[in-house]
């Protein structure tokens, strides 16, 4: 037997995620690059997952703060939704940052453009076809409601849909910047939405060593149709462009009968440039996480006492 089964317990887990995510935008020739980030890098968050059905949230982390003066602050919200059957699944995210800096360029050394009203929007939905699902546990991999007793692998087909939206009040990038790069005064964009639609074909396998111990590799090229829009002082524009994609997935962890603990990394390989106007864009987010948790048979019905008489 290749997996063991704890679908019928609730499946419950603390977890720790660092997320390094940064809008770069190189919108002339006269400035490389203007590179955003959140003042927010880590988050501490719950997930709880019973059958096919899971749910979690992270929040800002309340124990680890950076400077608010250097930085500004960024609120954050993070919720994801999935649903693992054996041999489809499916995952739902919305993600939210508000308030962001400019590491690069500064206004001088060590002090930050900040943009309190700039917000960056993600929503998206994934689907996993797993074709060798009678060996290949992708619940084990992913949200450890099973085990993978012996390592195996599986050809994966992932649809996915991702909407991006970018917005600030005030223009996104600074009139301090525009001045000093001369910049021409198209290039200041109030906002842009992004859709893309994607098929990625792949494969994932998870090594399995010392009874409970395990590492599962995945990576998943692919094409998608991407479709943007923007608006800036001559009104709305857009854009529609095929795009390749690579992203990869690696985890290595410990999960047994009762307890289970690990750590993650997930990355897009490539930078996707997305156009708006004459400035390319590119969002890239690498999240890496630690969880532990265990599992709890709360759903168990309650045996009828016998009473003597």
């Amino acid at each position: 037997m290749y997996i063991s089964d704890y679908t019928h317990l609730l499946t419950a887990r603390l977890f720790l995620l660092f997320e390094n995510a940064s809008l770069l935008i190189h919108p002339s020739d006269n400035i490389s690059k203007i590179v955003y980030q959140p003042n927010a890098n880590l988050r501490i968050g719950f997930a709880g997952f019973w059958k096919w059905f899971g749910i979690g949230l992270s929040v800002d982390n309340p124990f680890y703060k950076t400077d608010p003066v250097r930085f500004g602050t960024t609120t954050t919200l993070d919720l994801r939704v999935n649903a693992f059957g054996r041999r489809l699944a499916g995952e739902f995210f919305y993600q939210q940052y508000k308030g962001l800096y400019i590491s690069t360029p500064e206004i001088a050394d060590d002090i930050h453009y900040i943009l309190p009203d700039m917000r960056i929007l993600s929503v998206g939905i994934s689907g996993y076809w797993i074709y060798n699902s009678a060996r290949f546990s992708i619940r084990a991999a992913f949200i450890q409601n099973e085990r993978q007793k012996k390592s195996a692998g599986s050809f994966v087909v992932r649809p996915s849909f991702l909407y991006n939206l970018i917005s600030s009040d005030n223009g996104i990038i600074p009139p301090g910047i525009i001045a000093n790069y001369n910049l021409p005064s198209s290039s200041q964009i109030s906002g842009g939405t992004f859709y893309c639609l994607g098929i990625s074909p792949g494969y994932i396998y998870t090594l399995v060593f010392l009874k409970n111990f395990s590492c599962t590799a995945v990576v998943f090229p692919g094409i998608a149709a991407q479709f943007s829009t923007f608006n800036n002082e001559t009104g709305k524009q857009t854009n529609t462009e095929i795009i390749f994609q690579l992203s990869g997935w690696f985890t290595l962890g410990y999960n047994s009968d009762k307890w289970f603990l690990g750590a993650s990394v997930q990355e897009g390989f490539n930078d996707i440039p997305n156009k708006l106007n004459e400035a390319l864009f590119n969002y890239d987010v690498a999240q890496f996480r630690f969880w532990g948790g265990t599992r709890f048979d709360v759903f168990r019905k309650k045996k009828k006492v016998a009473v003597a008489y």
